[in-house]
């Protein structure tokens, strides 16, 4: 149940980020805001989730909401997503793992990895005795296809790239929003499930991304609010790239969905507040460069492919830019 717990914090937190009430959500839920963050343990019944999902859905009038969700998600998940991470040796074992540790998250699913001869697929299959759950079951097949999706670009330092995922849940009139966040043809199937060639299997897991993703949350708070950002929207802006930057893919149009606004107006208002959305991006990278090098032993390569700069030697240079020394000389002067 702890998995659980955490799942539904980071779902209302995520709704929060998102201007959706929280509260309102939780009150027309039956469940206790209050109580779920403070209690060790607290009861959470699919009866509660079929609610929470069916109230998400009717407030933000995003049918998506479960896709948009498992996009987001990872750090909320690192304690099973750890696990798995200091367990395995390649995403083959991961990917075995994540089956049989599917039912600490939720009741609606199994997850399946079948070998094929050139490909592999990812499959989730509804369990039937909980029908009667239809919202949180179909929104839950969602957030499990983008998260799963999420994780392997993190597994892999790269982004494998689907031949193709399925949804029994696909609507044709959402058809683009659904490339953008999985970047493969979409169809409608009897099954959630992704597909990718079968080398995939093969890649060794880079376990230096547990570090890196254990010191983002336990830094987080730290790399909040720079002074220089004044206006409330840059701050929530620059707080969202901080907390989804362990997958940096993040565009001005996705940022823009996230606020629920056209990346026209975005940029209007981070006009009026004096700051643009590259000015964020660069002090995004600038924190999280600076805490990396100062508290890990990741390389230089891992540390750039992560902050989105194509080459290593990207980083190079604007490290030496903020703290007028390479990133090695930074990082032995600090030891």
């Amino acid at each position: 149940m702890e998995y659980r717990r955490a799942f539904l914090q980071a779902l209302f937190l995520f709704c929060e980020e998102r201007n959706i009430d929280a509260q309102k959500i939780a009150k027309l839920s039956d469940i206790s805001l209050s109580d779920l963050n403070t209690k060790p343990t607290y009861e959470i019944t699919n009866l509660n989730l079929e609610k929470v999902w069916k109230n998400i859905v009717h407030l933000s009038k995003d049918d998506l909401v479960g896709l948009h969700f498992g996009a987001t998600m990872q750090l909320a998940a690192l304690n099973i997503v750890g696990q798995i991470i200091q367990t395995t040796n390649n995403v083959k074992e991961a990917l075995r793992q994540a089956c049989s540790f599917i039912h600490l998250l939720t009741d609606f699913y199994t997850m399946h990895l079948e070998e094929k001869t050139k490909t592999f697929t990812i499959t989730f299959q509804k369990n039937n005795v909980f029908g009667n759950f239809t919202t949180a079951q179909n929104q839950m097949g969602d957030f499990l296809v983008a998260f799963t999706l999420y994780e392997l670009r993190g597994l892999l330092l790269e982004s494998p790239k689907p031949i193709k995922a399925s949804f029994p849940t696909f609507k044709k009139n959402h058809e683009r929003e659904y490339e953008v966040i999985l970047r493969c043809p979409i169809e409608k199937g009897d099954f959630h499930f992704l597909e990718f060639e079968k080398d995939y299997l093969k890649t060794k897991i880079i376990t230096a991304n547990y570090e890196i993703q254990s010191l983002l949350i336990r830094y987080i708070s730290n790399l909040q609010s720079p002074t220089f950002l004044n206006g409330v929207l840059s701050k929530q802006i620059f707080n969202f790239l901080i907390a989804n930057s362990y997958f940096y893919s993040l565009s001005m149009e996705s940022v823009a969905r996230n606020f629920s606004v056209s990346v026209r107006t975005l940029q209007r208002k981070l006009k009026e507040e004096g700051v643009s959305y590259l000015q964020i991006v660069e002090e995004v990278r600038k924190s999280l460069a600076i805490n990396y090098i100062e508290n890990s032993s990741s390389s230089i390569k891992e540390i750039s492919k992560i902050l989105g700069y194509a080459e290593p030697s990207g980083l190079v240079r604007a490290f030496k830019k903020w703290t007028k020394k390479t990133p090695l000389e930074y990082r032995n002067n600090k030891n």
